[in-house]
């Protein structure tokens, strides 16, 4: 079993901008309204980076810097897991689009961002972080992958870990294959040994036999749950919301390999 701690968390979707708006929401404070989603340009680029920024770097680093200022913790003394099942879905189908019509006009600017650690690379940059960073794909169960992984690097490094999931939607003709509704980004910053300023404490363990996730709380999220592979942090950061002081809370955020991944979340 990994002992980690939360300190900050962020979320950006269609009708949830911020993880404040999605707290209100958990906690029944609000009311869920759909709406279109706008991305936002990264403050923390400069401006030539800015416009340069594809659609996954833009919602990616929308969330991190959410929970990066929630915890109060400078950039650049922050390790980083980023992770998508599908890097950015518009780029990729501009590209397959130019190689098929006209390859010798492929955009150097896709070029460069097409890469699926791109996102990771724009934050570790930005922030004048040193420490390490990883980019990882595990398909339908990417998000588990990416705890676990993140959980690791916080309890065996010296630094907290930035983890950061997200996801954007493929537009036509790729989406028949993978129909993501909406784009949806999730982030927190987990430390290996307990902050003074921490909102939750989390039980990691594998145990025997693959099994589904824990469905989310709230039936508001389910088309983004079932669709969005990153969307399965949100049953996590349900019950860290929810939970109250000296409770404890227990899920399967999916399976990792032939194993499923099990939380206790506590405060």
């Amino acid at each position: 079993m990994m002992r980690i701690w939360v300190s900050g968390i962020g979320i950006s979707t269609a009708g949830v901008p911020d993880w404040e708006a999605a707290r209100a929401l958990i906690a029944g404070e609000r009311a869920y309204e759909e709406a279109e989603y706008r991305y936002r340009a990264p403050e923390m680029l400069s401006g030539a980076e800015r416009r340069r920024s594809p659609a996954s770097v833009k919602l990616a680093l929308d969330v991190a810097e959410q929970a990066r200022a929630m915890s109060g913790i400078e950039g650049a003394e922050l390790a980083a897991v980023f992770a998508s099942m599908t890097g950015d879905g518009p780029i990729v189908a501009r590209s397959l689009a130019t190689l098929a019509d006209n390859p010798h006009y492929m955009s150097p600017t896709d070029f460069h961002n097409s890469v699926h650690n791109a996102a990771v690379g724009y934050w570790a940059i930005a922030a004048g972080s040193r420490h390490g960073s990883t980019s990882l794909t595990a398909a339908e169960e990417t998000f588990p992958a990416a705890l676990l992984k993140a959980a690791m690097q916080a309890v065996s490094g010296a630094a907290p870990v930035l983890l950061c999931i997200y996801e954007v939607p493929f537009p036509s003709p790729l989406d028949v294959q993978l129909p993501i509704p909406s784009p949806f980004g999730g982030a927190m910053v987990l430390h290996g040994a307990e902050p003074p300023d921490a909102i939750a404490m989390l039980e990691l363990s594998l145990q025997e036999g693959a099994s589904a996730p824990d469905s989310p709380v709230n039936g508001f999220w389910t088309d983004k749950f079932d669709c969005i592979p990153s969307a399965r942090i949100i049953p996590l950061v349900e019950r860290i919301a929810l939970l109250k002081s000296g409770l404890k809370s227990e899920l399967r955020v999916g399976a990792v390999g032939s194993a499923s991944l099990a939380v206790t979340v506590s405060r």
